[in-house]
């Protein structure tokens, strides 16, 4: 006689995991005893660690589970109870039912008096229902908790990539608080730096904070969308956010709010500007245009030819078809018909002189002034220290302390930094500046492929092409402006023979 045959699911949540009564050694060993004692022949054991039962989403080995069995006919699947199963009703029944199509039924070796008889039935239909219920009221605990943790300044949830989670607790009695993370930190704080310049896309970040050694906990590149996440985490400069409520955390920032605030500007700039990463970049769409039907022209990649080409709406009968190096060489071409004049050119190196002298000054005297609060801040430190060797003070208010003139000293030189940093930053943009005054068509043809589309902005608005030329420009309104001001700089485009007119801006 073939013997009968069985399959135990057991099911842990993260929760449970620490809870020996329900542990997956002593659901396992109950069901192999009931197999046992019942004269069933345990042909497969499924597991679903760390998984919550109030869906079905996620837990691939009880998936697996039913469809062993449907493949198999096994004659049972066996459970310590059925809330492992499920803890809502409609996913209880729905497993049932999934099972009873290859005759397999479920048995809960705790809960016997579940069988097929009505009485049963009555009774599976209400610990589906107590199940649903214990599965709220723990919900609401939890939330509670959490919520508790969060008004007493520690995040209750994983930490954000740049902190870890540490337990300052017993295994008993855990106390888990969120600290910095040695490894990644400091290069978290170079990200928000780094980004708040303006210099750098999101997409040139992921390069190269990886190219720093910045990594995901699963030693992975930290790709765009949780780059992105960070940048927007208010969690980087102390504020904790969860249910749309925002709370002050304990932990200590990697940033300062200056420097998050203007990431936050960068991120809409670049939004509007709609800049994304894409397997092509075309440096001319959304400048050129057809002459004479004024549509976009856009650019394809040619794969039999291995070559990219411009070209019109084939649907409006535009034929343009232009190789994308020789239209851009052509539109690099327009800045060499601008040329600022010798007093103009002047007038901006004096004014950049006087900027970084300012600037330099206005560093100087802030730095000094934040110096100062740190020494004042050390003293406050050595003091307490002091306190607390005398026995005069407690350890929980020396730590208290002790914690809150470290946050504040670690703000204050995170200004510090951020004041030094841009030191470079104003140079850099000076020597650009005198760049494009001195040789524009030098300083674009130089320029990478973000710093040549801002160029193209500045100076044009549209550029109109007709057999394979320019056929008209349309200056940039900031550059318009510019030329209005010809008389007081002597500011002079060096228009080149055949413009007509509507070229003119």
């Amino acid at each position: 006689m073939k013997k009968k045959t069985a399959v135990i699911y057991t099911r842990v949540s993260t929760e449970e995991q620490a809870n020996k009564g329900k542990s997956l050694e002593v659901q396992m060993d109950s069901c192999k005893k009931w197999a046992r004692e019942n004269d069933y022949q345990i042909v497969s054991i499924f597991k679903d660690k760390g998984k919550s039962a109030t869906t079905l989403t996620g837990r691939y080995s009880l998936q697996e589970a039913i469809i062993y069995c449907q493949e198999n006919k096994v004659d049972v699947l066996l459970v310590l109870d059925t809330d492992r199963l499920a803890r809502n009703p409609s996913d209880h029944f729905s497993i049932k039912t999934a099972l009873a199509k290859n005759n397999t039924r479920i048995v809960a070796v705790n809960q016997l008096m579940i069988d097929g008889s009505i009485e049963g039935a009555l009774i599976e239909t209400i610990m589906a229902g107590v199940n649903a219920f214990q599965s709220q009221i723990n919900g609401r605990k939890t939330s509670k908790s959490l919520e508790k943790k969060l008004k007493d300044g520690w995040w209750p949830g994983w930490a954000p990539l740049g902190y870890v989670n540490v337990n300052k607790g017993t295994k008993d009695k855990p106390h888990r608080i969120i600290e910095i993370d040695p490894e990644r930190h400091s290069l978290i704080t170079e990200l928000f730096r780094l980004y708040s310049t303006g210099n750098y896309s999101v997409d040139e970040l992921v390069d190269l904070m990886h190219e720093k050694g910045l990594r995901s906990r699963n030693n992975k590149m930290v790709y765009r969308s949780t780059m992105y996440n960070i940048l927007k985490n208010p969690f980087y400069i102390g504020l904790m956010r969860f249910k749309g409520q925002v709370c002050k955390g304990k932990h200590k920032p990697l940033t300062t709010s200056e420097i998050f605030e203007a990431c936050q500007r960068v991120t809409q700039r670049h939004n509007r500007n709609a800049c994304r990463r894409r397997k092509y970049q075309w440096l001319l769409s959304g400048f050129v245009y057809c002459h004479k039907c004024s549509t976009r022209l856009y650019c394809s990649w040619q794969q039999e030819k291995k070559s990219a080409y411009y070209h019109g709406n084939v649907r409006n009968g535009c034929k343009h078809y232009i190789p994308v190096g020789e239209l851009e060489e052509k539109v690099a071409q327009q800045f060499k018909k601008i040329q600022f004049s010798e007093e103009f050119t002047q007038k901006i190196i004096e004014k950049g002189k006087e900027l970084i002298s300012q600037s330099r000054e206005n560093r100087e005297k802030e730095t000094h002034d934040l110096r100062n609060a740190v020494k004042k801040l050390e003293a406050r430190r050595n003091i307490l220290e002091d306190n607390l060797l005398d026995q005069t003070i407690s350890k929980e208010a020396f730590k208290r302390k002790h914690d809150e003139i470290a946050l504040e000293i670690q703000n204050l030189e995170n200004e510090i930094a951020t004041i030094e940093n841009q030191r470079g930053f104003d140079v850099d943009i000076i020597s650009e500046i005198l760049g494009m005054t001195k040789n524009i068509y030098q300083t674009f043809t130089n320029a990478n492929f973000k710093a040549k589309r801002h160029y193209l902005s500045i100076f044009f608005e549209k550029l109109e092409v007709e057999d394979r030329r320019i056929a008209k420009v349309t200056y940039a309104p900031l550059f318009k402006h510019l030329l209005k001001t010809e008389g007081n700089y002597r500011l002079r485009p060096n228009w080149l023979p055949g413009l007509d007119s509507n070229q003119r801006p």
